[in-house]
């Protein structure tokens, strides 16, 4: 994204649209507002935004429908969501869309100005298919996992998008036109002086096409069903923030270490337990995981299933008392003891991960 970043803001709530806007003016940002959904709609198809706070709630048109329509004109628009009310079924749909994330009014600027940062240090991925209906769980996993994600159709008007702001990896269906996949690349190098990493799928590979757009530059072929696995092992490491699967971690007694991990630039996938870590692995991708254990937890068994699943992750186990001792000294898995310095937690993930 642009250092100078073109934000719109709607709410139908005078105050606070105009309060939020003058903030972010102050900030440094570009930004306009509307009143309502139909009007930010009119002002996206004449302007191009980065970023959208949207509420959910407004007269005539919701947040989340205001989304999808923007979304549709602009595929890289990341949109944040805001609500004063508990609209579970509006704020799902909006999440499933694609939205960043929803923001509980009253909210403090801090808040806002956090989510920015978050949002223009995340890699940019941009999957071209050939038609819309790209799936969205997969969509949805790499937002969860630290991406800023964009889809579009290899339509030469709606990826044009593609052309002002070069994306960290891009993935191609190869069951698209090989002829614009060549142009859309062959333009990418000479605008950029290189394409992005390139992540061709399909069926079968195409040895003609693969051909042509590895002399352009890094290009892998995973066979569909992909991953998401896959296309972190493709990203650069430099490109993205390190991933931490933290497993019952939501009490107070971890709420200092997960912002203080966050403030240190690493990447929190929340999980409440063991079990949902495991269901979830298919979907997701981390370089660590962190898990506060349960009294009830098999150690030995869940450790097994982890390495079964991905082989070099790195664990650490916060043991309540002694009662594991054994087991994690038996799997020869790092471990820490309540309670724990902050410091001394992320010295051992900086050393797990080699930093």
């Amino acid at each position: 994204m642009d250092d100078k970043l073109k934000i719109l803001v709607v709410d139908d709530e005078d105050s606070l649209r105009i309060s939020l806007a003058s903030i972010l003016e102050l900030e440094g940002y570009e930004v306009q507002t509307a009143e309502d959904g139909f009007k930010a709609i009119e002002l996206a198809k004449k302007e191009d935004f980065d970023i959208m706070f949207s509420d959910i709630r407004m007269p005539g048109i919701t947040g989340t429908e205001t989304f999808k329509e923007i979304k549709k004109i602009k595929p890289d628009i990341v949109g944040v969501m805001m609500t004063a009310y508990a609209l579970n079924d509006l704020i799902t749909d909006a999440l499933n869309s694609g939205a960043f994330t929803c923001l509980s009014k009253p909210f403090e600027i801090d808040t806002v100005l956090s989510t920015i940062k978050d949002i223009t240090t995340r890699p940019f991925a941009v999957i071209i298919d050939k038609d819309a209906n790209v799936n969205k769980n997969f969509l949805n996993s790499l937002k969860n996992c630290g991406l800023n994600v964009a889809s579009s159709e290899i339509d030469s008007n709606k990826i044009e998008f593609l052309f002002k702001h070069k994306p960290n990896i891009l993935i191609i269906n190869t069951e698209s036109d090989n002829n614009k996949i060549l142009s859309i690349l062959k333009k990418l190098r000479d605008l950029f002086g290189s394409i992005p990493q390139t992540i061709l799928i399909g069926k079968d590979q195409n040895n003609m096409i693969m051909k042509a757009i590895t002399g352009l530059g890094p290009v892998k072929f995973f066979n569909l069903p992909i991953k998401v696995s896959q296309i972190f092992d493709f990203l650069d490491p430099k490109d993205r923030k390190k991933n931490i699967a933290m497993v019952n971690t939501d009490s107070e007694d971890f709420e200092e270490l997960n912002n203080s991990l966050k403030e240190k630039g690493f990447h929190l996938l929340s999980y409440s337990n063991c079990e949902k870590l495991i269901e979830e692995l298919s979907n997701s991708f981390f370089d660590l995981a962190l898990i506060n254990v349960k009294i009830e937890t098999n150690i030995v068994d869940f450790h097994e299933q982890l390495q079964k699943k991905i082989p070099n992750i790195g664990a650490i186990y916060i043991l309540n008392d002694d009662q594991n001792l054994d087991a994690v000294k038996t799997k020869g898995c790092f471990y820490l003891t309540k309670p724990f310095e902050i410091d001394s937690v992320i010295k051992l993930i900086n050393k797990i991960l080699g930093k």
